[in-house]
C-alpha cells in the first residue's frame, strides 16, 4: 500500500492547487476520489469543514478532505489503523511510507521535539505532506497533504484566538 499512497500523493502535488470548489471537484475526478458526507461539527461556526473522502484505496481507510473559511485546505488519510499499540505492521508501513516519500521529495523536516517518532513534513509545489505515527494506545499512520498558504492562515487564526 505505501507505493499506491505515495503515487496518489505524487499525482496530487503535481496538480495545481484548486482555488474553487469546481477546480477541487475536477481534481478529485482526475484522481478518482469521491466525496462522501460532511462531518457534523460540534460548533456550527467553525471555519473548518470536513467531508468524507473515498480515495479508491484497498480497505477504504478513513479519509477526509477539509476546507478552512471555504478554501480547500487538503486531504487526510489514516492508514494501517488497528486497536493494538505498537503494532509492527503499522510501524513497518510508516517506515516504508517515510522512505518512499523521502526518495520522491527529499529529506523531511521534523518541526516538533520530544515525541517518540517525529512527524515528518515534506514541501512540494505549495503543498505540505505530513506523516504522523500514532502507536501508544492504538496504531495508525496519518498522512495529510495541505495547501501551505491556507494552513498558515488557519494556524495564525488559531494562535490569535
Amino acid at each position: 500500500m505505501p507505493g499506491t499512497v505515495v503515487e496518489l500523493v505524487r499525482k496530487l502535488v503535481d496538480e495545481p492547487w484548486p482555488r474553487c470548489d469546481e477546480e477541487r471537484e475536477n481534481l478529485f475526478a482526475r484522481l478518482g476520489f469521491k466525496s462522501g458526507d460532511r462531518a457534523e461539527l460540534e460548533n456550527d461556526e467553525s471555519p473548518h469543514q470536513i467531508t468524507e473522502l473515498d480515495m479508491g484505496l484497498d480497505g477504504q481507510p478513513l479519509s477526509t478532505w477539509d476546507t478552512y473559511n471555504g478554501q480547500f485546505l487538503g486531504v487526510t488519510v489514516h492508514l494501517y489503523s488497528t486497536q493494538e499499540s505498537c503494532d509492527p505492521a503499522t510501524q513497518s508501513g510508516f517506515s516504508e511510507l517515510r522512505m518512499r516519500l523521502t526518495e520522491l521529495f527529499g529529506k523531511p523536516e521534523h518541526p516538533w521535539d520530544g515525541t517518540k517518532v517525529l512527524p515528518c513534513i515534506w514541501n512540494s509545489n505549495g503543498w505540505a505532506i505530513t506523516t504522523h505515527l500514532f502507536d501508544r494506545r492504538d496504531s495508525s499512520v496519518m498522512l495529510s497533504v495541505n495547501d501551505t498558504s491556507v494552513a498558515a492562515i488557519a494556524e495564525a487564526d488559531a494562535i490569535s484566538r
